[in-house]
């Protein structure tokens, strides 16, 4: 899988209007890693799903949690320091946040093993569903329209 063009639909898609606030709500509503959903939209755009979302889950998972989330926090606790050296600092920790993440798109395209998928919606219903996460079903397929529909993808019939 060409983890470049993981990344481009990723930052094309986090990009959109109402797409980013709406997945860090998830984030920290309910700890869903955002790079995983991002993922999981590409491969259903793709005709795929992974074979296993937890095997992903499991591949990155030390990664995310001993990388992704100190920086995450680090960039939040300077976020209100009021002085210049502290801001430059969170600016340097934000593009190394942002570096992991890809990091993490890498990894998901060399461990990811796929199978086809009929519904393209298939891969990112499988993965924000109340399985993983505390959420309803309804409210899952409202977040997974309202997605969609910010990102302009295609839902299938």
């Amino acid at each position: 899988m060409n983890a470049e063009e993981v990344w481009a639909f990723t930052v094309e898609m986090y990009g959109r209007d109402g797409v980013a606030p709406l997945c860090l709500e998830l984030q920290e509503r309910c700890d869903l890693d955002v790079n995983m959903l991002l993922f999981m939209f590409y491969l259903g755009q793709k005709g795929q799903a992974p074979h296993s979302i937890s095997a992903l889950e499991n591949a990155v998972r030390d990664w995310r949690e001993q990388v992704i989330v100190p920086l995450r926090n680090t960039r939040r606790f300077l976020r209100n320091a009021d002085w210049d050296s502290a801001q430059k600092l969170r600016g340097k920790v934000k593009n190394d946040e942002l570096a992991a993440e890809r990091i993490e798109q890498e990894l998901l395209c060399k461990v990811v093993e796929t199978i086809p998928a009929g519904d393209p919606m298939a891969p990112a219903r499988a993965y924000l569903s109340p399985t993983r996460f505390k959420l309803s079903q309804s409210e899952c397929d409202a977040t997974l329209d309202r997605l969609c529909g910010l990102m302009m993808l295609n839902q299938g019939t």
